[in-house]
């Protein structure tokens, strides 16, 4: 088994895992109402600084 077939392979389970973590999470998500508000962390991420002016 060549080196670029491990890598590939373990890549594709490192996403199918991921995916099937993930599956239960963006359900419960949708079946929230929409207008659910700001302060959802999935609709409003806050992963970079707001620049003030």
């Amino acid at each position: 088994m060549s080196t670029l077939m491990y890598v590939t392979g373990v890549v594709l389970i490192l996403v199918a895992l991921a995916t099937v973590l993930a599956t239960p999470f963006v359900l419960i998500h949708y079946r929230i109402p929409h207008e659910h508000g700001p302060e959802c962390w999935w609709c409003h991420p806050r992963l970079l600084p707001r620049k003030r002016r």
